[in-house]
């Protein structure tokens, strides 16, 4: 199952969503919540206040046997239940034929103590009708989601909301295996000589790439991607980048781990992905948090920060939350 979370302080400010009291609206804002325009998904907005407090995604399954699992899943366990909150569920694409399935959430959110309303649309652009699965006489039609105040507000704060979740993926696709191939060998053969040079400068090639990012030059070279891959490997410098996100050098740092997370080979990528995971999630990004999280697990699974992050990241935990988990070090 692929799901994406997001929780509080997200992309937007949550208190510019529109509320249920215009479902349109709110189903418009989707994309910008997700970071993607999502499709054949079920969308959980948890609402507090009148404020969105989590937003999550995930597949929707194709065997329809498994529809009451993947409900209990949802309202039992991925979506936490904070006092005085509901839920609105969306279901987006082909899931909105299977009133079995919005059955199926109703039910099991309302047996977790969550009061929650379904709504189905087949896609999410301007003009396409939506309708209510509780009252079937309540439906109404989306206005442009690129032209909302919460697109609006997602482009002046640098945010990209992508065509669908692969091209979301694909920002984060690694090189060519046959130049990871040379790159790996790079630095193995270095590895010896690059511990011996960095006993006392072992930040020096994240400063140095950091700063040249910052210069506006992205152009790294094989001996740049191993010496800056190499230094992450030292849990030191690792947990330094930490304290990075909401620094001065936070989109510049954000735009390194997403060229090392490329070219790097694994599973030392797993070190650039995660960091990556790190930033967006502190952000408010998880839809890239997501993508990031999966490569660094695919590159280590065993990797401990990165599944710290999955597990936060699963359970809905607010950026303003993960972030007092984790104290790091100044870089």
């Amino acid at each position: 199952m692929t799901h994406d979370t997001h929780g509080g302080n997200q992309r937007p400010r949550p208190d510019t969503v529109p509320t249920v009291t215009d479902p349109g609206k709110l189903i418009a804002a989707i994309p910008h919540l997700l970071g993607f325009y999502p499709t054949d998904s079920i969308v959980v907005i948890v609402l507090r206040d009148g404020h969105v407090d989590c937003t999550l995604r995930t597949d929707c399954p194709a065997d329809p046997s498994r529809y009451r699992a993947i409900a209990t899943q949802l309202a039992h366990r991925e979506v936490r239940s904070p006092q005085g909150a509901r839920a609105v569920v969306v279901l987006v694409g082909t899931p909105v034929h299977h009133h079995d399935l919005a059955h199926h959430l109703g039910e099991e959110f309302t047996t977790a103590g969550m009061p929650v309303l379904l709504f189905g649309v087949p896609r999410i652009a301007r003009g396409v009708p939506w309708f209510d699965y509780g009252h079937a006489e309540h439906t109404g039609v989306l206005p442009d989601p690129t032209v909302s105040e919460l697109a609006v507000r997602a482009v002046a704060k640098g945010l990209v909301t992508q065509p669908s979740r692969d091209a979301l993926v694909t920002q984060t696709a690694p090189d060519p295996d046959h130049v990871l191939t040379r790159r790996a060998a790079l630095l193995d053969a270095d590895r010896d000589r690059l511990d011996n040079q960095w006993l006392t400068a072992r930040t020096d090639p994240i400063r140095r790439a950091i700063e040249r990012i910052t210069n506006g030059d992205e152009r790294f070279s094989d001996t740049d991607i191993t010496a800056a891959c190499h230094a992450l490997t030292m849990p030191g410098v690792r947990d330094a980048c930490l304290s990075l996100p909401g620094g001065p050098h936070a989109e510049a740092a954000e735009t390194l781990w997403l060229i090392l997370t490329r070219t790097c080979p694994p599973p030392e990528s797993a070190e650039p992905a995660a960091l990556l995971a790190f930033s967006a999630y502190s952000r408010g990004d998880g839809a890239l948090a997501a993508v990031a999280l999966d490569r660094a697990l695919t590159a280590n699974p065993r990797h401990s920060l990165a599944r710290l992050l999955r597990h936060a990241l699963d359970r809905g935990i607010p950026p303003r939350q993960m972030r007092k988990l984790i104290t790091p070090p100044a870089l």
